[in-house]
């Protein structure tokens, strides 16, 4: 094979040779959440007593049909409640204890990613934690 084929070869086989310009990479968009699934719109925040299960809703989408990765975080982090699952879109969490500071609101954030560099971080409204009645 002639010194210049085999150069060519090497460039397709590695993908570097790819005709064509794929274009920039789009960043996903989330369409909805993150919120507790259900959870009205009200201003000054949701309200939800300890020990509570909330299902929670997010739709996230990428325009360049690349898979999408998820990572759930909690803040501030303690009193900590419980993620089913930090890594997939829609998991529950489990209300924490109330903090000490009974005004002091909880933030859940999820980091959607594209794994090409787009990068999302949505918010979900503030939670406030109710003693569990007796």
């Amino acid at each position: 094979m002639p010194r210049s084929r085999s150069y060519l070869f090497v460039l397709l086989a590695l993908g570097l040779g790819v005709t064509g310009c794929s274009g920039p990479n789009h960043q996903p968009v989330i369409i909805a959440g993150p919120r507790p699934l259900g959870s009205p719109s009200t201003p000054g925040g949701l309200r939800f007593e300890e020990g509570t299960v909330i299902q929670l809703q997010l739709e996230a989408r990428d325009q360049d049909g690349d898979e999408i990765f998820y990572r759930w975080s909690q803040v501030p982090a303690n009193p900590a409640g419980v993620f089913s699952s930090t890594t997939i879109a829609a998991p529950t969490w489990t209300v924490p204890s109330p903090p000490s500071d009974p005004n002091q609101s909880i933030f859940l954030y999820v980091e959607v990613e594209d794994g090409n560099g787009g990068v999302l971080v949505g918010q979900s409204p503030a939670i406030y934690v109710l003693p569990k009645q007796q």
